[in-house]
């Protein structure tokens, strides 16, 4: 098995040489009085390079310099000149392939315009006419003129490139050995226009007296099957039309019949090249033209098919439409769905105008069309790149949300690809995850309040017991004959003073333990602070800790949901006196410290002087369920950064660099934003 691909390599190198020999001798069988209208060694060099690996290009071009040398057709040719012939040769060739290499992807196939262009630059123009210099010095040292010598030498190289290589690309090298079987039309249609070539290559060239000129209609005569070859079957056509063509004129050009007659070598080698390079050039084109063309729609036909297909695939309402809003295609989604009603009725057929559906619906007072339709009009006149939007729509089956999503469709038509997606499962969903997160922070505010329990009381206590004692008051100085009305007064005031205070106790506590929507408004953080300091300054009191407030006068109003702040705020403070507890060996304090964050922003900041945060907890800390408390649920803080971020704020912590930690939060300024 190892041996197939040596054998594979050998056969090939072979194939080459013996390639190249006759290629060599049919080229040095034109006269020696003029360089050969065809060097037909050089395409099958090029060929053989582009085809190998760089790595072994010297062998390729080493191996038939004895054939350039010791075959019998050269021995009348100086040594020195057959050496200078292959050194320009294969300096061309190696340049050649070097480049075409570099700019063309197949280098073998010329499949666009731009390769061909490429091809016909390098391969064809500027490589043969800066060897044409060298060569034309050579044969100008055996006696021949410099510039007719550069001219034949450039022409039969350049049409070389020209006829012989992209016969051997297409022809032999590009031969459709593998391709589906053709049909009996196709193949009666490639054998009428073989027939047709060479019957007209047989008129022009190979019939008729001596001394005819190329100015003749039956030289016109093979043009219409030459075209015929290029349209019906692409480069490969038109290659072995301009083989057929080749042939005869080749043919005729030899043995100085027809329009060759009477004419030196030289003349017959520039009459031939210039019949055959004006035909060849322009084919060749059209056939790429064509052939591009048909990959261009056969890539599109796939496009639109595998667009179509993944379209189809989606779940999701698909809509394409024309520049004046009527439908001109629809998913399978789209096709299926029943008529929802209103803005978004359905449609199964192409032409109906979506556009026209959503003016029935503003017409008829519907908001939801209103904003759909500015978001449709301002994608299709080109004023937003996409529009975007989650709304409710009441239907016969009920209220159901949809999400749209507007894009312009690229195309040169222009139009619009509207995308419609059933979001009722989501905004369901939403509305449960939104219930069940405010009956677990309803449950962590009754939790944090029953940890409170004493401070609450002795809040209550307070203007309770103050109350009791005035009423007693009162009750001495009413026993007197003439009580003193003044001091009636004062204990009357004390009395409703109190009352007050206990008032607020309880409507501060009846807030905490009621649940409510989230109901965002300008707060004054002063007195946010002041509220939540005041429910905890029992207990603080109690575990001897203290509380330090640091908040600037001119801090600005924020944007927020009042209860909920103060449930972030008390859980912060029991949490980090729930942290002082273990530091007995220090003055425990908790310090709230606020600051402007930019001008959009405000800072809120609780501080202890604890033992900080361990490393391998600090990230974990907002994880629900996770807790560092023996008796905590975890979910104060979790609750506490979704109630932040719902602010549209942020929540973290982080420890100190003189020790304990520190948890921050960022909320919005309220609009006009001063106190």
């Amino acid at each position: 098995m190892a041996l197939r691909p040596l054998l594979r390599k050998v056969l090939g190198f072979l194939l080459f040489m013996t390639a190249f020999y006759f290629a060599y001798r049919y080229g040095m069988s034109f006269s020696q009085a003029c360089a050969a209208p065809f060097w037909f060694p050089d395409s099958v060099l090029l060929c053989a390079l582009l085809l190998s690996r760089p790595r072994q290009w010297w062998l390729f071009v080493l191996a038939p310099l004895p054939i350039r040398l010791f075959v019998g057709f050269a021995s009348n040719i100086p040594l020195w000149f057959l050496v200078g012939v292959f050194a320009i040769d294969s300096t061309k060739s190696l340049v050649t392939a070097a480049i075409l290499r570099r700019f063309i992807k197949n280098p073998v196939r010329l499949e666009t315009v731009r390769e061909y262009a490429m091809f016909c630059l390098f391969a064809v123009l500027l490589i043969p006419a800066a060897s044409a210099l060298g060569g034309a010095a050579l044969r100008h040292s055996l006696g021949y003129a410099y510039w007719p010598a550069w001219e034949q030498w450039f022409m039969g190289n350049a049409l070389t490139h020209l006829i012989v290589t992209p016969a051997i690309f297409y022809l032999i090298l590009g031969f459709p050995w593998s391709a589906p079987a053709t049909s009996v039309k196709r193949w009666a249609e490639g054998g009428l226009l073989a027939v047709g070539l060479f019957v007209t290559g047989y008129t022009a060239f190979s019939t008729g007296t001596a001394g005819i000129g190329f100015t003749e209609p039956r030289f016109y005569a093979p043009v219409p099957f030459l075209f015929w070859a290029a349209v019906r079957f692409g480069m490969f056509g038109a290659v072995g039309a301009i083989s057929i063509l080749a042939l005869f004129s080749v043919e005729a050009a030899l043995a100085g019949r027809g329009p060759f007659s009477g004419r030196s070598p030289a003349d017959t080698a520039l009459a031939l090249q210039q019949f055959l390079a004006l035909r060849a050039a322009p084919l060749y084109l059209v056939a790429i033209l064509i052939e591009q063309k048909k990959r261009d729609e056969r890539s599109l036909r796939e496009s639109d098919a595998l667009n179509r297909g993944i379209i189809n695939s989606l779940t999701s309402l698909v809509v394409i439409l024309d520049r004046s809003g009527c439908i001109i295609a629809a998913n399978e989604a789209w096709r299926k769905s029943s008529p929802l009603g209103g803005v978004l009725t359905t449609a199964t057929d192409v032409g109906v105008n979506y556009l026209e559906m959503c003016r029935r619906g503003v017409r008829a007072g519907d908001q939801s069309s209103v904003e759909v339709l500015t978001g449709i009009e301002a994608v299709r006149l080109g004023k937003e790149m996409q529009f975007q939007k989650e709304y409710p729509c009441t239907t016969s089956a009920g209220r159901v949300w949809f999400e749209i999503l507007v894009l312009p469709l690229r195309s040169e038509a222009g139009g619009l690809v509207i995308k419609l997606r059933d979001i009722t499962g989501r905004k369901q969903a939403e509305a449960e995850a939104q219930e069940l997160h405010q009956k677990l922070a309803h449950a962590s505010r009754v939790t944090m309040l029953g940890q409170l329990a004493s401070s609450l009381a002795h809040e209550l206590n307070q203007p309770l017991g103050a109350i009791l004692r005035n009423a007693e008051a009162a009750e001495l100085f009413l026993q007197c004959e003439r009580p003193d009305l003044d001091e009636l007064r004062a204990i009357v005031t004390d009395i409703r003073r109190d009352d007050q205070r206990a008032a607020e106790v309880i409507n501060r506590l009846r807030a905490l333990l009621t649940r409510r929507e989230f109901e965002p408004g300008p707060v004054l953080l002063d007195e946010l602070v002041g509220e939540v300091v005041t429910l905890t300054r029992a207990d603080s009191a109690k575990r001897h800790i203290g509380i330090a407030l640091d908040l600037p006068r001119d801090l600005p109003l924020v944007k927020g949901d009042r209860i909920h702040l103060q449930q972030v705020l008390l859980n912060l403070l029991i949490n980090g006196m729930d942290t002082l507890d273990v530091a007995t060996d220090r003055d425990r304090t908790l310090t709230l410290r606020g600051r402007r964050d930019g001008d959009c922003f405000v800072e809120m900041a609780v501080s202890d002087n604890g033992e900080g945060i361990p490393a391998d907890k600090l990230a974990r800390l907002f994880e629900p369920f996770f807790t560092t408390k023996p008796q905590g649920m975890g979910l104060g803080l979790a609750i506490s950064r979704t109630i932040i971020e719902a602010h549209g704020g942020r929540l973290w912590a982080e420890n100190n660099a003189e020790g304990g930690a520190t948890f921050r939060f960022t909320l919005p300024v309220a609009d006009g934003g001063s106190a």
